[in-house]
């Protein structure tokens, strides 16, 4: 996420000085980290889950001043820019099973909104638009059936400096755009991030953003973040990891057995120690799958290939976002090994292969 786009809610938290919620119980299982072991850029054979993929890699980029989605092929072939008739940022792009493709746009300081499309990026059109004052939907992703949309929603007029007054989750049905709002809240209690679909359609996997004392920026170091799942009609809300390991970017494998996140997820700090960490849904043997340490390199974006034996995510060259090089990497769940994917661009962001 740019500065522009963070400031939108940079001081959507302030003052906020939430108490400790509860965690799962157990916390952080101090197990063995599996040491990845990368492959020379000039010798990488990819992983079977993407030599053997037929459908596009879609990742985002900057290009001038905003966030544009790009479509490749996994070896890096046919790599294109998508939506060059809108303007501003187009981001975050979700497959749906059925050819579809799910993304966000904002254009210039406008409201953001959640769009569809053919998986080549062809016929695309806003889905349950929101009016400026209104609301605002960020982080599209496809239900496990391709009839639904999950974003993030923001409810009501900002008041610059304040925030929207209400953060919560919306469920939309695409044939007809009927809006449903789950765990609706007052925005200065947390803010709801990057939803995600369970395999089985029954819940949603997401990461919630607190801060911890008055900052002028969303990306205070003393800020946190932790997992959360819900049942779809939002009940059974339950946390997962605890705020102080800065867990988010969830994404569900496709078998419904593990769950991965990223510690501090980019788009609330710019500075940070990314690392990968699983778990199980129901919060236990959550274990790190990188061990980079402090001052090594920064991993971040997790997303499960569609067989589930690997996972894509960005890799940044220091734990500071924003000097380059970030890069796409794959992590073979079975052997820890880490193979570079994208590499010919300086920046890249968010992968997601088509199933």
């Amino acid at each position: 996420m740019g500065p522009r786009t963070r400031f939108r809610f940079a001081v959507a938290l302030l003052a906020i000085g939430l108490l400790a919620a509860c965690t799962s119980g157990s916390g952080v299982r101090r197990a063995p980290a599996t040491t990845a072991k990368p492959v020379p850029a000039s010798a990488k054979p990819l992983p079977a889950s993407l030599a053997q993929a037929k459908g596009w890699l879609a990742y985002s980029t900057m290009i001038g001043d905003d966030d544009r989605i790009h479509l490749t092929r996994p070896d890096g072939s046919q790599d294109h820019e998508l939506f060059t008739d809108m303007q501003g940022t187009v981001i975050r792009a979700d497959f749906s099973h059925d050819g579809r493709l799910a993304f966000q746009h904002r254009e210039s300081e406008q409201v953001s909104n959640a769009y569809i499309a053919k998986a080549d990026g062809t016929g695309a059109r806003v889905i349950a638009k929101c009016e400026a004052g209104k609301c605002d939907r960020e982080y599209p992703a496809w239900s496990p059936d391709s009839q639904q949309l999950v974003t993030t929603v923001a409810l009501g007029q900002a008041v610059v400096p304040l925030p929207p007054p209400v953060f919560a989750l919306s469920i939309i049905t695409v044939k007809t755009q009927a809006v449903r709002i789950i765990l609706k809240h007052p925005s200065k209690q947390f803010r709801e991030n990057l939803p995600r679909w369970s395999p089985d359609g029954r819940k949603l996997v997401f990461f919630r953003w607190r801060g911890t004392k008055i900052s002028p920026t969303e990306n205070s170091p003393d800020a946190q973040t932790a997992i959360f799942t819900v049942n779809v009609d939002g009940t059974g809300l339950k946390q997962l990891t605890p705020w102080t390991l800065r867990c988010g970017d969830p994404d569900w494998s496709p078998d419904g057995s593990l769950i991965v996140c990223g510690t501090y997820p980019p788009n609330n700090f710019d500075v940070g120690p990314g690392e990968l960490y699983v778990l199980k849904p129901d919060g236990s043997d959550l274990h790190p799958l990188t061990k980079y340490g402090t001052s090594g390199p920064r991993a971040a974006h997790p997303r499960f290939t569609p067989d589930g034996k690997t996972i894509l995510f960005i890799r940044a060259s220091s734990k500071v976002w924003d000097t380059p090089p970030r890069h796409v990497y794959a992590l073979e769940l079975a052997s820890g090994q880490e193979t570079p994917v994208l590499t010919k661009r300086d920046v890249y962001t968010r992968p997601s292969l088509q199933p």
